[in-house]
């Protein structure tokens, strides 16, 4: 893999890809099956009260981390705390709440309101994982990076050699749920003795090493390797999610303030151009109307906005941008120059929209100085192309964070519909609103989604049951021919 993680807190990690590396290493209270369904997992079971406003989690008995010591509820009470200190989901979502332990295999959580984000959360984290770790190593860690990546999976870290491998090993005392295998959920079976993580720049070289058997799965494979790995019968090549491409419009400032402009835009864009400039075969992206990215969708989808998405109206976007204010200046687009999906979409992009006589003009940096002029110059640009990655639930997608700068200009409306998501009790009552979620979005158009991009991965014939789920490899239950 080419991403050398900056440490392998789970409590902290935002990188998407770490999560392969992470996963194995850390469990948590509760998990998601193949349904994205909650399940307990270090939990034996747990209990939420009739009114909603506490939790009563059993530990399983027995349970140990990677060091020897037992793992027990001051261990979970040390973890969650610091982990709702730290992230943001924990402080959103868990702030004001109390964790506390009853005795060592028991643990309750009180909540000042009820919320179905409660479950989701401790259950649902790509990234920001709410990890059980021993309470010794958060003690020594504060709010600074764990330094010792110790968890409870099925894989323990053996050596981290930096800039060069990281090795995780089969940990022989793993106790696995006593249930079938499903999403992140039941049973995990370390088949593989060793997992050793090898980090290259270079795609060419990390292929290479794969068709002569150097290395057995590849990650960040590029597009134009396609046809070589698809030519060698000893190699699957294989897509998963990566990256949802957005465009963000400055609707405080500029010509972009004007709605009619920004719904003008939307409704010329041609997505499939663009993101086949971007990644080459439409088997390498996805086209999603709605603020959810694809793995999702079976928790939360709409219909709200699907009419018309991609409609590349360049008639109708015209007459509607000649309601608008616009008077044909130029729009600054603001796009990271590592990102070759941003740069070849934003080209495209400029392009369609001086079909429809509006001016674009783009900016490349590097990806420091983008993000910091995305988040903290705001009135410097018209446009921006933002890469989300997966994310669990509505509010923390672009286009929703309220607290963000450069979303949301913020709304009675916009106050009241988070209010009373946040505040609904169950997940159904929480899908109900999202239809009105998805019209705010639509009728302010914040952003417009482009597209999400597939990273490409491919590993060797001799592995069996490498499956891929919420966007990361998961490695347990992979076994490999001799």
């Amino acid at each position: 893999m080419s991403d050398q993680p900056p440490n392998l807190d789970a409590h902290l990690t935002q990188l998407q890809k770490i999560a392969e590396i992470t996963r194995p290493i850390y469990e948590t209270l509760l998990t998601i099956d193949a349904n994205y369904d909650v399940q307990p997992m270090l939990a034996e079971s747990y209990e939420r009260s009739d009114d909603g406003l506490s939790y009563t989690f059993v530990l399983r008995e027995g349970l140990k981390f990677h060091d020897g010591s037992d793992l027990d509820a001051t261990d979970v009470v040390a973890s969650m705390e610091r982990w709702t200190r730290l992230t943001a989901p924990g402080q959103d979502d868990f702030g004001d709440a109390t964790w506390a332990e009853i005795d060592p295999l028991t643990v309750e959580l009180t909540v000042p309101t009820a919320s179905f984000l409660h479950e989701l959360q401790l259950a649902a984290r790509l990234l920001n994982v709410p990890a059980i770790m021993p309470s010794e190593v958060i003690e020594a860690a504060g709010d600074d990076p764990v330094q010792e990546a110790i968890g409870s999976g099925p894989y323990r870290v053996e050596e981290w050699i930096a800039d060069q491998t990281l090795t995780l090993t089969k940990w022989d005392d793993y106790q696995s749920v006593d249930a079938p295998s499903s999403g992140l959920a039941g049973a995990k079976n370390a088949s593989i003795d060793e997992l050793v993580f090898t980090f290259l720049d270079d795609a060419t070289t990390a292929v290479a090493g794969l068709q002569t058997g150097q290395y057995d799965v590849v990650t960040g494979v590029g597009h134009h390797q396609v046809p070589q790995i698809e030519a060698d019968d000893s190699i699957v090549p294989e897509t998963y999610q990566y990256g949802l491409q957005n465009l963000a419009y400055n609707i405080h400032s500029g010509p972009a303030s004007d709605v009619r402009l920004r719904q003008a835009m939307n409704m010329a864009y041609d997505r499939d151009e663009m993101m086949l400039a971007a990644v080459g075969d439409e088997k390498n992206y996805t086209l999603i109307h709605d603020n959810m990215a694809a793995p999702w969708q079976s928790v939360w989808n709409t219909d709200v906005g699907k009419a018309g998405f991609n409609a590349a109206d360049t008639e109708g976007a015209k007459a509607l941008l000649a309601e608008s204010d616009y008077n044909g200046e130029a729009l600054t687009l603001i796009v990271s120059s590592s990102s070759n999906n941003a740069q070849a979409a934003a080209v495209v992009l400029q392009d369609q929209m001086a079909a429809i006589g509006v001016n674009v003009s783009i900016e490349a940096m590097e990806w420091a100085a983008f993000i910091d002029r995305y988040l903290n110059d705001y009135d410097s640009w018209d446009l921006g192309i933002i890469t989300q990655v997966v994310k669990n639930e509505p509010t923390q997608t672009i286009g929703w964070v309220s607290s963000n700068p450069g979303y949301q200009a913020g709304s009675p409306e916009l106050a009241a519909l988070e209010a009373a998501y946040r505040g609904a009790e169950t997940l159904a009552d929480a899908q109900a609103l999202y239809d009105d979620m998805q019209q705010y979005i639509e009728d302010l158009r914040p952003l417009s989604r482009l597209g999400d991009t597939h990273d490409l991965f491919a590993y060797s014939t001799r592995l069996e049951n490498l499956a891929v789920f919420d966007a990361s490899i998961t490695w347990w239950n992979v076994t490999a021919a001799p």
